[in-house]
This record gives C-alpha cells, sequence and structure tokens, in this order.
C-alpha cells in the first residue's frame, strides 16, 4: 500500500485500486478501455465480498459416486481473494484432467495432473473461478485467431492440492490426526508465521500442523480426501477442508480469534461425529478428541461402544442457560489427546437427544459443565500469561511479542476471571 505525503485538506488523493476508463464523446475505445472497466468492477467485487470473510456460504457438500467420481453439490462460496463461486451440482472424474493450456497461473500442480491422472496421497479438493469461451463474434478485421470470444461464461476448475502431513501419523488415525493438523495447528495461541495461512487454510507446515502449499488465494477447497493410484477416493472428509462463510483467523489482528477458533472446533466436532458413525470406524482411528462434541443419544451410544473408558453413566442436566453456556465455552478450548482426557457429559433439560460432551485435560468440578469455570482452557490460559510475561521482559530490552500478540494473549486472560495473572 503506498504512501501519501504532505496531503492537505479538499485535496484530491489517489489511493490504491484498479484504474476506470473515462469516456467522452469522441474517444476511440479499445479493447484494452473496456477490459479496465471489467477488472475495476470485478475488483470492486472481490473487495466487497472480502468483507464478508472466505469459505463456504451455502451447498457445496462433496460425496463419492461411482470408482473416481465425486458428486459436488450446488452451492455458494467465497475464495480468500474475494472471489464468488456460485455452481450447480457437478459430477467430477477424478481419474484424468485436462492438459494446461489454459491452466496458467498455478504452474506446476504437485499434484501429478499433467498428463491427466493424480498420484496416489492425500489431497484438497479446490474449486477456482474462470471463464469459458462461448461463441464468436463478428470483426472488421476478419479472423484474428484465438483472442475471438463472443462472450466468456462464469466457471470454475477444479484441482487437487497434495497435503503436507506431518511425519509419523498411523495409518488407522490418518484422517483423525489430519483434521486436528488443519484445524489447529500450533493449538490455539501460538504465534503463526506471516504468510503462512491462506484464508483459513495452511500453507506452511507449523507446529506440527499439515500444510498446502500449492495453495493459492483464488481456490475454495471443499473436501480432504485420500485416493489410491487410480483415483478412486479411499475416504472423504469435508469438514477437515471446508470453513463456513466467516473473517478468517490473522483478520483485523485475529482481535476476534474467540469467533474463528470456534468455527475451526466445530468444524473439527463435525468431523469427528462424521467418521465415529462411518462403517469402518475403530477406537484406532481417534487418537484426539474435540474440546467439545454436541451429540444425539445414537452417537453417543457409538462412542461409548468405541472408547468406553471415561465416559460418565449419567449426564448432568443443564438448563438452556447453562446447556448454551457450556456448549460456547467448550469452543473456545483445545483439541485433547484422548489418552488421559477426562469426559463431562450434560443434557438439556426436557430434551434427551441433546447431549454434550465436554473434554478437558485434567479432573475438574462440575462447573466446567455449567460454564462457571474457566472460559479460557487451562492451556490456552497458561500460554497466554506466557506471552505477557514475555512482553514485561521485552521492556527490559530483552525482546518480547509483538503488540497484536500482547492484545490476543490478554483477551484470553480475559476470560479466564479466575486465573491468576501471569
Amino acid at each position: 500500500m503506498s504512501t501519501v505525503l504532505n496531503a492537505r485538506l479538499n485535496q484530491v488523493i489517489a489511493v490504491d485500486g484498479e484504474p476506470r476508463s473515462f469516456f467522452f464523446n469522441g474517444r476511440l475505445l479499445s479493447a484494452e478501455d473496456l477490459t479496465r472497466e471489467q477488472q475495476a468492477r470485478d475488483g470492486a467485487e472481490r473487495r466487497l465480498a472480502r468483507l464478508i470473510g472466505c469459505g463456504v456460504a451455502e451447498g457445496l457438500t462433496v460425496a463419492s459416486g461411482a470408482g473416481s467420481v465425486l458428486h459436488i453439490a450446488a452451492g455458494v462460496g467465497v475464495t480468500p481473494s474475494g472471489a464468488v463461486i456460485d455452481i450447480g451440482n457437478l459430477d467430477l472424474d477424478l481419474s484424468s484432467a485436462g492438459r494446461g493450456a489454459s491452466f496458467s497461473g498455478f504452474g506446476n500442480c504437485a499434484a501429478g495432473l499433467a498428463e491427466g491422472q493424480p498420484l496416489a496421497g492425500v489431497y484438497l479438493l479446490t474449486l477456482t473461478p474462470a471463464w469459458a469461451a462461448q461463441g464468436r463474434a463478428a470483426t472488421l478485421l476478419g479472423e484474428v485467431g484465438a483472442c475471438n470470444r463472443r462472450t466468456e461464461q462464469p466457471a470454475v476448475r477444479a484441482r487437487l492440492v497434495e497435503v503436507q502431513a506431518p511425519a509419523g501419523l498411523g495409518t488407522a488415525s490418518l484422517r483423525n490426526e489430519l483434521a486436528v493438523a488443519l484445524l489447529s495447528p500450533g493449538q490455539g495461541l501460538t504465534a503463526v508465521p506471516e504468510a503462512a495461512r491462506v484464508g483459513w487454510w495452511m500453507r506452511q507446515r507449523i507446529g506440527g500442523g499439515a500444510a498446502a502449499p500449492g495453495l493459492t488465494a483464488d481456490e475454495l477447497p471443499l473436501a480432504l480426501l485420500q485416493i489410491d493410484a487410480k483415483a478412486v477416493p479411499l475416504w472423504i472428509d469435508t469438514d477437515s477442508a471446508r470453513r463456513r462463510l466467516a473473517p478468517p483467523p490473522g483478520e483485523a489482528g485475529d482481535a476476534l480469534w474467540p469467533q474463528s477458533w470456534a468455527i475451526e472446533m466445530q468444524a473439527l466436532a463435525a468431523q469427528f461425529l462424521a467418521e465415529l458413525m462411518g462403517p469402518k470406524a475403530s477406537a484406532a482411528a481417534f487418537v484426539w478428541l474435540p474440546p467439545t462434541l454436541p451429540m444425539t443419544a445414537a452417537q453417543l451410544a457409538q462412542f461409548s461402544k468405541l472408547m468406553p473408558s471415561g465416559v460418565p453413566a449419567r449426564p448432568e442436566v443443564l438448563n438452556r442457560t447453562q446447556f448454551a453456556r457450556a456448549l460456547q465455552d467448550g469452543w473456545q478450548d483445545v483439541p485433547r489427546l484422548r489418552a488421559g482426557a477426562q469426559l463431562h457429559l450434560a443434557q438439556l433439560e426436557g430434551h434427551a437427544e441433546r447431549l454434550l460432551l465436554r473434554t478437558t485435560g485434567e479432573a475438574v468440578d462440575r462447573n466446567v459443565l455449567r460454564g462457571l469455570g474457566e472460559r479460557t482452557s487451562p492451556k490456552v490460559a497458561s500460554e497466554a500469561a506466557r506471552i505477557l510475561a514475555q512482553g514485561r521482559k521485552g521492556r527490559r530490552g530483552e525482546g518480547g511479542p509483538t503488540p497484536q500478540e500482547l492484545a490476543v494473549a490478554a483477551s484470553a486472560l480475559t476470560q479466564a476471571p479466575d486465573r491468576q495473572r501471569g
């Protein structure tokens, strides 16, 4: 962003943005002039879309079909760059891809798509906005070759972006561990390096998390999937990849980090429950537990069948206010390793099917469910206190966190009123 020096009141000051053409009678118009108008309009629409964030607004669910075919449902989403993707139902064959003649801007896809067949591995399935040529226009100069297009129709391009997973993941627990690595890299307040994210999604691996280094700001991830050498999906997780439409972490100094963190923990819970109720679910598949799990009786029965250790025999009945507070507090906590996790079960008063399973890293009293204890998890509050302590050292010339990190840490501790400040 450029800096304007010596500006005066009532002066017209040029700012960043796309220029527009100025029209007057007698002006000779060229293709470049009209293209400039399209670019100005597109730029304004992208800036407006970015104000509401990025992610999936509705639809765009992904399901497996026959063989290597995926079904993508109709829906609307916004890419990190602000491009709106609006499509109808789409059947996508993963076993082949078009050649890259019109695939400018991406270079090597890192997904083996050059000759049409992906390589076996784990990928993000993404959609990118594009334009499709329609018809040919009449010209005064005769044939003008490939540039001659009557109109361009809004279009999308699907591709696979390879995910670099942390080393040492188990085969049985791959989906569970990848979901945690994608949805909570660094476990909350740990600083995320600059340019490590593209919107909601990690482009650089941090804290043992997964990364998608080929991801661009024009892409909207819809699903995480593993395919074999014939491009047949072995499994598909939509909640590990997609986020609902909202400002992503890091925006505005991450001042609203509890909101973005809650969205990612909600996605982690949805992914966990989808895998839990799948036909191949096993106890070995779940190394990590989400911080909170809104459940039905059937889901709780399946959880208790696979992982009976530590599940309370009876839920604590909470009124509507207590239940809502426990749910909101739970979204601010962090995932827990199943080994050693403490489980707490609540039921909404008068609704036997409305259950809530909370996980903590230590034994606590029943106020965890009532939402009367710490609103920030012990681990996050401890990390916040450490950051603030480093800030005090920094004022003595020993180095310390940035003002933004100090603001986030202070915000975290304001949600833990019973914890002594560091």
